[in-house]
């Protein structure tokens, strides 16, 4: 996908660098702080957040986190939504990676990432630009779609993490009745490998 180049002296085009990106969100308007990494100054991350309408962080505001991390000398972002939730119960855990799976296959940009260590679950999207530059409207779009996404899945997942209590489906002829016959780690597998799918769809 490449809508336009940042030609280096070397006449090679050349990706997205960090400061290329807090150019770019200037120009959106939003707040925001950066970090650029001490080994490469291509390279660090940077911290905005955003108003939600539904979904509530864990000091019960209105508000999500998005972190832009640059990776690869720019030529990767993700797009990553922190700590959305906590779970560490397992049979909260298999609940939800249950709704998570599902979804996964249904939306788009819906991709769900779980730390076994302490139970974090966040929302990752990842951009690879190789040697393109990425734009606003890019910028905004995604975003824009992960908040909406939050919103629209929190009362499930929330449900899930919190309870253990799955949405009323029909499993009998759902895919779900599927998942629901493994165990955490294979749901987990089943995950990553949608999301691996996924993005090579979209490149």
């Amino acid at each position: 996908m490449i809508l336009y180049w940042v030609i280096a002296l070397d006449g090679k085009a050349v990706a997205t660098t960090i400061a290329q990106l807090a150019v770019l969100l200037d120009d959106i308007g939003w707040k925001y702080k950066s970090h650029p990494s001490d080994s490469n100054a291509k390279e660090g991350y940077i911290y905005s957040g955003f108003p939600t309408k539904e979904y509530k962080d864990k000091d019960g505001d209105n508000y999500a986190s998005v972190l832009f991390s640059v990776q690869e000398n720019g030529e990767l972002i993700k797009f990553i939504i922190p700590k959305l939730y906590n779970c560490i119960d397992r049979n909260y855990r298999r609940a939800f990676f249950e709704v998570a799976i599902r979804n996964s296959f249904e939306k788009k940009l819906c991709f769900y990432d779980y730390d076994h260590r302490d139970g974090e679950i966040r929302m990752i999207v990842d951009m690879p630009l190789e040697d393109a530059s990425i734009t606003k409207q890019q910028i905004t779009r995604i975003v824009k779609a992960l908040l909406k996404l939050i919103d629209t899945n929190d009362k499930t997942v929330r449900a899930a993490v919190e309870e253990g209590r799955l949405p009323l489906i029909d499993y009998k002829s759902d895919l779900s009745h599927e998942i629901s016959k493994m165990d955490p780690d294979q749901q987990l597998e089943l995950l990553v490998e949608i999301k691996r799918r996924n993005q090579g769809k979209s490149e």
